[in-house]
């Protein structure tokens, strides 16, 4: 399961009411990116959005806390990936999410029209099944899924209507020796 995801935007604040709205759920600060929030989904998962400014990269940490007596309460954020402003900020990028709403198409578009965003259902797979996508900012899609499109995906990413559809066999020790086969 993903538990969450970070968005790059030029209004963090904004687009994440925006994300609160289509999910029902609530808005937070993100304290360890100066100027970002954090869309929860109130699903009781903890599933969340961090949507931090477009200006903004993620970077890694440099070194590492003494792995000695390492416990629940070792010192580690001098250590830990960090937030920090870029000169570069792209456009567009291949990152995109795909999220579950209980509103249905109608509302949705309401919403990315209202915010003036591109709004597209699509029919993905030749039709295979549907999704709206919403255009944050006109800069990053968002897929929206209404809970009948939800569930059409839902039987399409069964592991059975795969294995038919690619001629395979997908149980898990099967697709795990299958890639043990590949690489070696």
């Amino acid at each position: 399961m993903i538990n969450h995801i970070s968005i790059a935007v030029n209004n963090p604040e904004k687009v994440a009411n925006v994300l609160a709205e289509l999910w029902n759920g609530f808005v937070v600060p993100f304290p360890p990116c100066e100027g970002a929030f954090m869309t929860m989904a109130n699903d009781g998962r903890g599933t969340a959005v961090e949507v931090t400014p477009a200006d903004t990269i993620l970077i890694p940490g440099e070194g590492f806390p003494s792995r000695e007596n390492f416990d629940a309460t070792t010192e580690t954020e001098e250590f830990e990936a960090k937030f920090i402003k870029s000169d570069f900020v792209p456009r567009y990028s291949p990152t995109h999410l795909n999220i579950n709403t209980d509103l249905d198409e109608a509302q949705v578009r309401e919403i990315a029209d209202r915010e003036g965003w591109r709004v597209l259902t699509c029919n993905r797979g030749g039709g295979l099944f549907q999704l709206i996508e919403v255009w944050i900012e006109d800069r990053f899609m968002l897929e929206v899924m209404t809970p009948e499109q939800t569930k059409r995906y839902t039987e399409v990413v069964n592991p059975e209507f795969l294995a038919q559809a690619f001629g395979m066999n997908l149980s898990h020790s099967d697709a795990v020796t299958e890639r043990m086969n590949v690489i070696g």
